[in-house]
């Protein structure tokens, strides 16, 4: 349960006002601490957006959300590749498939990141917000991204194989 918020809801992603709010202010903190967790940037996106799916909203979403999180998480690829990786896609597919995500996406939220406490805790409870919810997603649709990465993005944009 989240202190009540007068945020504007947001129709992109599946989240209260009090969760956009706080993932508002972990973006601040960020920035306020971007040269610590500035390499953090697209994990973040990417994993407030795999737990936040919209019922309506475009499959591509999902798919570059798990796609960010797959290529940090597993194959070491950082901010500049991610965002490389997803323009390469969204110019040379357009079959995305509609990913379901699981009842929970995860256990822990922005909330939790936001809320551990200095530079040191958040960076440490970003990236195990980013596995749990990266871990929480079916194996069958983790895989369609690998091959879906595997089969668009060319490998120097993986730093490990």
């Amino acid at each position: 349960m989240l202190p009540r918020s007068a945020w504007p809801g947001t129709t992109k992603y599946n989240a209260t006002p009090e969760c956009a709010e706080a993932a508002g202010e972990l973006l601040g903190f960020e920035i306020a601490n971007t040269a610590r967790l500035g390499y953090l940037h697209q994990l973040r996106i990417d994993a407030y957006g795999a737990q936040h799916v919209h019922p309506d909203a475009p499959p591509i979403g999902p798919v570059f959300a798990l796609n960010g999180l797959y290529m940090f998480l597993e194959r070491g690829s950082g901010n500049l590749a991610v965002r490389t990786a997803h323009g390469i896609m969204a110019n040379s597919y357009d079959d995305w498939p509609r990913l379901v995500p699981p009842a929970r996406v995860g256990e822990l939220t922005a909330y939790d990141v936001l809320t551990a406490g200095g530079v040191d805790e958040v960076e440490s409870t970003l990236l195990r917000w980013a596995r749990d919810v990266w871990e929480s997603w079916p194996d069958a649709e983790r895989e369609t991204v690998r091959n879906l990465t595997l089969e668009l993005v060319p490998e120097r944009y993986f730093e490990h194989p």
